[in-house]
């Protein structure tokens, strides 16, 4: 597996691990009644989005290999 492999398949777990509340929090408001509970989901949603793109963007910038021979 070449370094490239391993980032992008480390970002794409990341990412999906970052989605479980998002996934919790939608089952129990439609168990719930959706309508109640719109705004904790799209505070959820929007948490979500930063959070993914966030991680994401730092798993790239350390698995850089022009990253990790200037902190050398």
């Amino acid at each position: 597996m070449t370094n490239t492999e391993a980032k992008r398949r480390l970002q794409i777990v990341c990412a999906a691990f970052l989605h479980i509340p998002l996934v919790a929090i939608a089952a129990f408001a439609l168990s719930q009644g959706l309508d109640r509970h719109i705004t904790i989901l799209a505070v959820a949603l929007v948490a979500t989005i930063f959070s993914t793109l966030f991680i994401v963007v730092y798993i790239g910038r350390v698995f850089d290999p022009a990253t990790l021979s200037a902190a050398r």
